[in-house]
């Protein structure tokens, strides 16, 4: 049973998202298509006939998530919370196992507990406890070894017998089918190893099947074997350890019901595969013993202990450490089991609370552990998507670069790998603010405190190619970009400057006077702001202005293209164009326009990406460029999402931090992905649900293993979040 800080028991043809399409400089499109290496595949695309992608294996994964151990039936973090909540032992229960009550029942039963299991020889001796204690008395085979205080006696295999030898006792050795070891135990405790015991006998039997043995201790369930169980510490709440009680006892009783196990002559075993037994206790963890005892006798008698019961009957009280805020039901930790009704998944919110240091986990494992967990020679892509009721994973699927496909259980999962639980998730947070304005304010403190610059553009939709083509300029200069009315700074950006204070002495203004107008000019020069403004209204213009700017500050042989129909996707270009220096012109219908075009030849720009397929950024403009003796790259996933997920994948190298950004595009906003970008963070744009390509991208780079919200869940859905976080 799983609890506290234990456990129980080449290459490969994609189907693309789009492709990448690499023109040489010629006077028309090559047919020719290439893909980015190691781009996403998803359900739609365009991708030429033959291509293909050769994916790296990643060399290590990280893996996170919440909750210890299987999470079935009763969390004990869960407990605690409940506990120091004011909650009974009775309730405890009833709220993790469903349907029971909280009953007495007789508990003085003997039960058999293998403390010994595959030795080869084992060494007792009796310690003293009191006056004149100490001793062993070891009978085996109608014979007869006492052993005086101290000395050891040796257990050993002895064909299809067991041994017992101690060469300074006055008889030296006795053996038979089995070797019975008894004590006074009010002056003496069995001492093994570095543990002590208390309670006799102790029985030493051959292993069936194996040239070893097993030593197993009969114990009265109600004291003698309840007492020393450790399944969590004995300071915490009492009702929390009444509870544990209650369901250590039930879970005992049923195993002594069942019958002795062959393969190990017992009811249970002292470890995780059965519950904690431990020696007597010592030290520190002594003085907390009495707690505990206290709490394994609560409401009970000499001969009765309260046990969780359903229907009358004692139910099998499975627990774990915590679950990852609900429980699982017994057949999705278990496959094959059948559904026990009160083992279902309850929401489970007492497990998340800060008393528990794995409400969340975060695992790294290297791509040569997770590729034998599977049997494949290596993974390129990990799909978590297949999920239980209670969100753990149902199924886990792996794919090779070779295309091989390898399935294994969720549990099977995290036993391979050492996983905390299946509850695996990746982290998330969201970035509040409603308006383009106040988000643009909180990717504007991503930017260097230093930061002594600032770019401005409109906060209006109408105006929104201005803004995609501001946000390369704000990257490569790494200052904030920030929004503006037509006549007046917003409230968001007003504090973002208060806050950055006079460290700002220069504003970019990105657009002509219509869009962002002079009392705003006038509000940042009262600031003792010096002020330029960049471009006009016209977008080609703006572009040809932005591309000089840039060119200022150093060299540019790569730009971008977008049309209005490409917003979303040309805004989650930003979060690299400006490191990288890769300014985004405008196009109409069929060409760029000739002022942004010579810009870019005074740049000696000689590669362009189109950033969006034929039916956003048309052949003709392709055929324009190469015309103009422009290379080409387009970027032609169907979608915003898909191409999103190209430019991620495509440039996985280019970003840094380990989070990815979902940024919403709708018909009345389509700003929200050039915002984002101020991360500089993989943007991948989604609409009120995310793409196959999305949720791709994310399973075959584990490089980003949090998932960032941007905005509010009007803008980015919750549904939308989780697919994401559990794909």
């Amino acid at each position: 049973m799983d609890r506290l800080g234990a456990r129980r028991t080449a290459r490969s043809v994609v189907a693309a998202v789009g492709s990448l399409v690499m023109t040489a400089v010629l006077a028309t499109p090559v047919v020719a298509s290439a893909r980015p290496t190691g781009a996403a595949t998803g359900a739609a695309g365009s991708a030429a006939a033959g291509s293909a992608a050769t994916s790296a294996a990643p060399a290590s994964w990280t893996l996170s998530g919440s909750g210890f151990g299987h999470g079935v039936g009763m969390s004990q973090y869960g407990a605690l919370a409940q506990a120091k909540a004011g909650r009974s032992a009775g309730q405890i229960l009833a709220s993790y196992y469903t349907g029971t009550t909280y009953d007495q029942v007789p508990d003085t039963q003997t039960i058999l507990v293998n403390i010994v299991s595959g030795a080869t020889t084992t060494t007792v001796s009796g310690l003293s406890t009191g006056t004149n204690g100490g001793k062993l008395t070891v009978t085996a085979g109608g014979r007869t070894l006492t052993a005086p205080a101290g000395q050891s006696v040796t257990l050993r295999r002895s064909g299809s017998a067991v041994a017992a030898t101690c060469s300074t006792c006055s008889t030296t050795s006795v053996s038979g089918t089995s070797v019975q070891v008894t004590w006074d135990q009010s002056r003496t405790d069995l001492g093994l190893g570095t543990r002590r015991y208390r309670h006799a006998p102790f029985v030493v039997t051959p292993t069936p099947g194996a040239a070893t043995i097993q030593g197993v201790l009969q114990l009265r369930l109600a004291d003698e074997y309840l007492d020393q169980v450790r399944e969590v510490p004995w300071a915490w709440p009492e009702a929390a350890l009444e509870a544990q009680a209650a369901a250590a006892r039930s879970y005992a009783l049923r195993k002594v019901q069942a019958g002795v196990r062959a393969e190990c002559a017992c009811h249970v075993v002292d470890g995780v595969g059965d519950q904690v037994y431990g020696p007597v206790p010592e030290g520190s963890e002594a003085s907390f013993w009495p707690r505990w005892q206290t709490a394994v006798r609560a409401g009970g008698s000499a001969t009765t202990g309260f046990v969780p019961r359903y229907g009358g009957q004692l139910i099998e009280a499975l627990y774990s450490s915590s679950s990852g805020g609900r429980t699982v039901n017994n057949e999705d930790a278990f496959p094959g089991a059948t559904p026990v009704p009160y083992l279902r998944s309850v929401s489970d919110p007492w497990s998340t609370t800060a008393d528990n240091p794995r409400r969340r986990w975060t695992t790294t494992v290297t791509g040569a552990q997770l590729a034998r967990a599977f049997g494949l020679t290596d993974v390129v892509r990990l799909d978590l998507s297949q999920r239980t009721s209670a969100g753990t994973v149902r199924t886990a699927v792996a794919t090779s670069s070779t295309g091989a496909v390898r399935s294994l259980g969720g549990e099977a999962l995290r036993r391979a790998l050492g996983l905390s639980s299946s509850s695996i998730h990746r982290a998330t947070e969201r970035v509040g603010g409603s308006s383009a304005s106040d988000l643009a304010a909180a990717t504007g403190r991503a930017a260097p405190s230093t930061a002594s610059t600032v770019v401005i553009a409109s906060t209006y939709e109408e105006d929104v190619a201005h803004l995609v083509m501001a946000r390369p300029l704000a990257g490569a200069l790494r200052a904030p970009l920030l929004l503006s009315g037509r006549g007046q700074l917003t409230s968001a950006t007003v504090r973002e400057l208060d806050r950055r204070g006079s460290r700002i002495t220069r504003a970019y203004v990105v657009g002509g006077s219509t869009l962002v107008g002079s009392p705003v000019v006038s509000q940042l020069r009262a600031r003792g702001i010096t002020v330029t403004r960049v471009g006009q209204a016209d977008k080609d213009a703006t572009g040809a202005a932005v591309v000089d700017l840039m060119r200022q500050q150093g060299p540019i042989t790569v730009a971008g293209v977008s049309t209005q129909a490409s917003v979303p996707a040309a805004g989650a270009f930003g979060a690299v164009a400006g490191p990288r220096r890769e300014p985004v012109v405008w196009a109409g219908a069929t060409r760029v326009g000739w002022q942004s075009r010579a810009a870019l030849r005074r740049a000696g720009v000689t590669t362009v990406r189109l950033l969006g397929p034929s039916s956003r950024i048309s052949t003709a403009v392709a055929q324009d460029l190469t015309g103009h003796g422009l290379r080409i790259m387009r970027f032609a996933g169907a979608g915003h999402g898909d191409v999103s997920a190209e430019l991620a994948e495509y440039f996985r190298n280019s970003y840094t931090g380990t989070r990815v950004v979902l940024a919403r595009t709708s018909s009345d906003r389509t700003s929200d992905a050039a915002l984002a970008a101020g991360y500089r963070a993989p943007v991948l744009v989604v609409t009120t649900a995310p793409g196959a390509s999305v949720t791709t991208l994310v399973q075959r780079q584990p490089q980003w293993p949090t998932v960032v919200a941007f905005g509010p869940s009007a803008r980015v859905g919750s549904t939308t979040l989780t697919r994401v976080r559990d794909a």
